[in-house]
């Protein structure tokens, strides 16, 4: 994914800058302030620190987290249905918390026995002009209290107006 991108979100009283790493372990820094660039080598933080304190040479100091995910993902406020598949059990309404071109995290209500490496199925539809309805199998990777972040069968991954509504939609 094109490491230039940036966004800022709070955490404390500061702007936290994020910078996307790319696939040569390289991410493009941009000085909130001077708005000056620099290419650095992320090797080294990979397995540990993601969150790191800049000094521009203009002076400003900022921070920055290093994003190494695959892919972008796109905060959304859909919603959809899951059905999980033996042995795991379970299924209803979801609340879509984001989406990338290989995976989807989701929030369900109530009490679930959900761990990773669980399969399961996911029906939504996108907000775009089109409606586009996406039906994905996942495997589960991560579940964080009732949030869980999935990764989407590999020959279902990629679908055009999923990459679409990624890149240009709500």
């Amino acid at each position: 994914m094109a490491s230039q991108q940036r966004k800022k979100t709070q955490h404390d009283e500061e702007t936290v800058e994020k910078a996307f790493v790319n696939d040569d372990g390289k991410a493009t820094l941009v000085c909130p302030n001077c708005n000056s660039v620099k290419v650095v080598t992320t090797d080294q933080y990979r397995e540990r620190q993601h969150r790191l304190k800049v000094r521009c040479s203009c002076t400003h100091v900022f921070v920055v987290n290093l994003d190494f995910r695959q892919c972008f993902r796109k905060e959304t406020n859909l919603t959809g249905i899951f059905n999980m598949h033996p042995p795991a059990v379970g299924g209803g309404m979801v609340q879509i918390q984001n989406l990338s071109l290989i995976g989807v995290a989701f929030a369900i209500k109530g009490v679930h026995s959900i761990e990773p490496g669980h399969k399961g199925r996911i029906d939504f539809t996108l907000d775009n002009r089109r409606k586009t309805r996406l039906v994905r199998e996942f495997i589960v990777r991560a579940t964080r209290g009732n949030s869980i972040g999935c990764e989407f069968r590999k020959d279902q991954a990629f679908e055009k107006e999923l990459g679409f509504y990624l890149r240009f939609g709500p």
